[in-house]
C-alpha cells in the first residue's frame, strides 16, 4: 500500500513508479487505485476511470472485465465510480476477498489509497495490506504530521517498510555527475 500524510506529496507517482520497476522482474504486478474519493491513477497512465474497483465490487463481476493493461507485465484496476460510501467498501470483506482472490493471479499488488489526515480510509486498508510505504514531500510535510501518520498506521499495527522523500530539490553540490565519460 501506498499513501502519504497529505495531498500533494506524489504517492500516486510515486506508486505507479515503483509498480512499474516491480516488473522489471518478470512479476506480474497489479496496481489498484484505492482512493475512491479523489481517484488519479487513471490519469497517470492515461485510461479511463469509466469502470473500475467500485463497479466490480458492486457488481460482483470477473476481474479480468476491470483490468487495464498499461504496461508489459503491469495492470491496473481504475477506482471507477465514486461511491456515495468509501469507507464503508473499504472496510468490507468483499475488498478484503476480492484482493485475496487476486493475489492468486498477481505476485505483487499494489494499492493507492487517500492522504493519511484527511480521512480514515488508509488506516482501514493498512490493516488488511501486507506492507506500506509513506511518501513524503521534502520541505512540505510538517514532521508532527508526518509523525501522526506513522502512530496512525502503528496503531492498526500496519508493517510500514519504508518512507519515499519525494520532492527533495536537485542542485549542483548534490548531483551526481558522470563528467568523465
Amino acid at each position: 500500500m501506498g499513501t502519504s500524510s497529505l495531498a500533494g506529496e506524489g504517492k500516486t507517482t510515486t506508486i505507479s513508479n515503483i509498480a512499474c520497476v516491480m516488473t522489471e522482474s518478470n512479476k506480474k504486478v497489479l496496481l489498484i487505485d484505492l482512493d475512491l474519493r479523489k481517484p488519479a491513477i487513471h490519469k497517470q497512465f492515461k485510461i479511463s476511470n469509466k469502470k473500475g474497483i467500485t463497479d466490480l465490487l458492486l457488481n460482483k463481476d470477473e476481474f479480468k472485465n476491470y483490468t487495464n493493461d498499461v504496461y508489459p507485465g503491469l495492470d491496473v484496476i481504475t477506482a471507477g465510480n465514486i461511491p456515495p460510501n468509501p469507507s464503508e467498501l473499504l472496510n468490507s470483506n468483499s475488498i478484503k476477498e476480492l484482493i485475496n482472490e487476486l493475489s492468486k493471479s498477481y505476485d505483487y499488488i499494489l494499492l493507492d489509497t487517500p492522504p493519511i489526515i484527511l480521512v480514515s480510509d488508509p488506516i482501514t486498508i493498512a490493516s488488511y495490506s501486507d506492507a506500506v510505504v509513506l511518501t513524503i514531500a521534502y520541505s512540505e510535510t510538517e514532521k508532527e504530521i508526518a509523525k501522526k501518520s506513522i502512530d496512525s498506521l502503528l496503531r492498526v499495527n500496519a508493517n510500514i517498510i519504508g518512507t519515499i522523500l519525494n520532492k527533495v530539490p536537485v542542485t549542483k553540490q548534490n548531483k551526481y555527475y558522470y563528467n568523465y565519460y
